[in-house]
């Protein structure tokens, strides 16, 4: 009976929310180096599955979304900041991880390396994201030395003259889709981004945004479920053969 009264309450909030959802907006902030074709799937799942819901993206660097998030002029934000721990006012689920590449033009000589290492880059002209998640991070330092020639907020106008052969760029690996271009991972050391989707703590939430998250947890990320929940699987699996007798 318990069970049963249980169900029908979470039907009807479920039916309260669905209702509730066709007349909602919800404001998203996306950091600005995510390539589009990132989030189709998220977007696609949630105009689906909520097509009442209305969406509103706002695209900004991984600062600007932290400082409006934590100000309250956010209610959701998806963006990373490499290097540095959450606030503490902050609910984060990692969504994914990917690898930083540099990136060249195929006649390019580091083209022919499997890999790239920071002595490789030692004079060779940098086109410079100028949003770059690891722009300014402590763990990077290696890009100080680099001979910088050109500096652009747009990652496409970055990955177009690395086509035109004027530099090679740092750029993360799925964001990489201009046809003119190779990318090699960058090694010794090697640099990987999270991307989090991050709400605060305490915070009252609407339906809008608890779709999101169930969406966000629900759908593929690069083919992979979302990193948050990997991590609570394996950590169910750990749990339970600790608990299993020898």
């Amino acid at each position: 009976m318990v069970l049963q009264a249980r169900s029908s309450i979470e039907a009807k909030r479920s039916a309260q929310d669905f209702v509730k959802l066709r007349k909602s907006k919800l404001k998203i902030g996306m950091m600005c180096t995510i390539a589009p074709n990132q989030l189709v799937e998220l977007i696609g799942s949630l105009h689906t599955r909520y097509p009442g819901l209305e969406l509103e993206l706002i695209d900004a660097s991984a600062r600007q979304l932290d400082a409006r998030l934590l100000e309250g002029d956010l209610e959701v934000a998806i963006y990373c900041l490499p290097g540095e721990k959450p606030d503490e006012r902050l609910h984060v689920l990692p969504l994914f991880r990917e690898q930083m590449m540099i990136v060249v033009h195929p006649a390019h000589p580091l083209s022919m390396h499997n890999t790239i290492r920071l002595p490789d880059l030692e004079d060779q002209p940098y086109l410079n994201r100028v949003n770059c998640e690891f722009y300014g991070c402590s763990l990077f330092d290696g890009c100080s030395a680099w001979n910088m020639v050109y500096r652009s907020e747009r990652d496409d106008w970055i990955l177009a003259m690395i086509a035109s052969g004027l530099g090679f760029g740092f750029m993360p690996e799925n964001c990489i889709s201009h046809p003119g271009v190779v990318a090699r991972p960058l090694v010794e050391p090697e640099y990987w981004r999270e991307v989090n989707l991050a709400t605060v703590r305490g915070r009252p939430h609407s339906p809008a945004l608890g779709a999101l998250v169930r969406e966000a947890m629900r759908v593929k990320w690069h083919g992979q479920p979302a990193l948050a929940v990997r991590l609570a699987s394996e950590q169910v699996a750990t749990d339970d053969k600790a608990a299993t007798p020898d």
